[in-house]
């Protein structure tokens, strides 16, 4: 009887581990699966410095925030600090007087690296952009605020100039001022106007004497090029309505982006829409990156099921 109750045991035990393993996109063999994360990694910006690479996302209202990971193959990661430790921006952050910030935050950041140090961009709700600065990407980080309006944005550091390029549908670029202070003034304008195919979350990149404009809309990924920063730019669709096999799942109704709680008379509820949308759940944004073998890889946005939006690898 006690040989059998031993066994039963560690029947149990060993279900018990079996079902407590974590999420692995590396498949031990050379090859991986998407996602990248079987978690919530909402806007990811992958940059490479030397041969490592370095990841951060949006988190919102959540702290600490903006991740910084660190990788060698774009599949396995680690994670290596915040760079945001603390909202210290209201009561709303703090969530008094009846205040609160859910669905607010810190979002669409945009990590570089230049001379030495590493920088994030993003931009918080109702207080402009912040950017965040270290000479160690596991940190301490040192916050800059900004406080200009500038969403969605992307960076390229050129010349001993900061262009940002930001906006949806219409695309604009301005210059930061090299000591993180503020804007310079006069250099805002419109590089790509409204009606010319460009949706959100910009990706910028100079290749090869070339500006690239990586953004996602309604279902496609665009990318614009030119030969100067401030254009004219040619734009094609560079993917259209890809899945990666990916369907939508259950989602909450009557929440709204902006309120934490169903508005007076609303009832949360929840609803399985259709499984597909625009004929799939179409990659959003994201942009590409390079391999110190020359090799190009993208990366991008998706929602997974009732996860979230997930990251996803896909050559280039």
């Amino acid at each position: 009887m006690k040989r059998y109750l031993i066994l039963f045991f560690f029947i149990i035990v060993g279900w018990g581990y079996s079902l407590a393993q974590s999420w692995s996109a590396d498949n031990g063999n050379g090859t991986y699966t998407n996602p990248i994360f079987y978690d919530e990694c909402s806007d990811p910006d992958i940059i490479r410095v030397g041969e490592d690479f370095y990841l951060t996302s949006t988190t919102m209202h959540s702290v600490p925030g903006l991740p910084v990971l660190h990788s060698k193959d774009l599949v396995n990661w680690e994670l290596l600090s915040y760079a945001l430790t603390e909202f210290d921006l209201g009561e709303e952050f703090r969530l008094e007087q009846g205040k609160e910030s859910y669905g607010q935050g810190i979002w669409a950041p945009c990590i570089r690296y230049h001379e030495g140090v590493f920088y994030i961009f993003s931009n918080i709700n109702r207080h402009g952009l912040q950017v965040f600065t270290s000479a160690d990407p596991r940190g301490p980080w040192k916050r800059h605020p900004i406080g200009e309006n500038i969403y969605d944005l992307s960076v390229l550091f050129e010349n001993g100039k900061i262009y940002v390029v930001y906006g949806q549908t219409t695309i604009k670029l301005v210059e930061l001022k090299t000591d993180l202070s503020g804007i310079v003034p006069g250099t805002e304008r419109v590089i790509i106007p409204d009606g010319h195919a460009m949706g959100e979350g910009n990706h910028l990149y100079k290749i090869d004497g070339k500006y690239y404009i990586v953004n996602a809309d309604n279902g496609r990924m665009q990318c614009a090029r030119s030969e100067h920063i401030y254009g004219p730019y040619e734009t094609v669709v560079i993917s259209s309505r890809e899945t990666m096999g990916t369907q939508r799942a259950w989602w909450t109704m009557n929440m709204g982006q902006h309120s934490a709680l169903p508005l007076p008379g609303d009832t949360l509820s929840l609803a399985k829409e259709a499984e597909n949308i625009m004929g799939a759940v179409p990659m959003h944004q994201g942009g590409i990156v390079d391999l110190p073998n020359g090799e190009w890889w993208g990366f991008s946005m998706m929602d997974f099921r009732s996860v979230g939006r997930t990251v996803f690898l896909s050559p280039v």
